[in-house]
Formats: structure tokens, C-alpha cells, sequence
């Protein structure tokens, strides 16, 4: 359940979030529908490892391999979403 409206968007690389604007997160969520080596071959193929994963917090995307995203719900950063941080600790690199 949403609380309130104000959402913060964030993409994760070199082992810390970073805050986006709301169209290169979908654009970086839309890459992660695609299996990322295939896509370097010019290959477009379903990306069978794609996780998406929702909380009270916020809302994770993983490619399944090295890139992520969040959405965080009531203007929160993803240091205080505990719920998100323990997702980003188990994935995939």
C-alpha cells in the first residue's frame, strides 16, 4: 500500500543507489526485460532471470545480473527502505 504520492526513482550501479529521473528508469527497466548478452549481439530475447519485487517501501526491478532499480514510495531514499536493502544484498552480479 502506497502512503503517500510522492515517489523518488534510483538505479544501482557500483554498489550504491543513485537517483534518476522517471524516464531513465524506465528506460533502464526496459533494457532488463531483455537478456543484457544477447542484447550485446544484437539478439533480442526474453530475459528469463528479470525479477520484479514489491513492499511497503518500494517498488525493485533486477536484470538478474548487475543493474537494478527502485521506485521509493513517500519521498524516502533506499537507506531507509531495510525491506529493499536486504532484496539488492541477495542479487545476482
Amino acid at each position: 500500500m502506497v502512503r503517500g504520492v510522492p515517489l523518488r526513482f534510483f538505479l544501482r550501479a557500483d554498489d550504491a543507489w543513485s537517483p534518476v529521473t522517471d524516464t531513465e528508469f524506465q528506460q533502464a527497466y526496459e533494457l532488463a526485460l531483455f537478456d543484457p548478452y544477447a542484447l550485446r549481439k544484437n539478439v533480442l530475447c526474453p530475459n528469463r532471470r528479470r525479477k520484479e519485487l514489491d513492499t511497503a517501501e518500494g517498488w525493485f526491478f533486477s536484470d538478474g545480473y548487475a543493474s537494478c532499480g527502485l521506485i521509493t514510495f513517500d519521498d524516502r531514499n533506499p537507506v531507509e527502505c531495510a525491506g529493499m536493502a536486504q532484496i539488492t544484498e541477495g542479487r545476482d552480479t
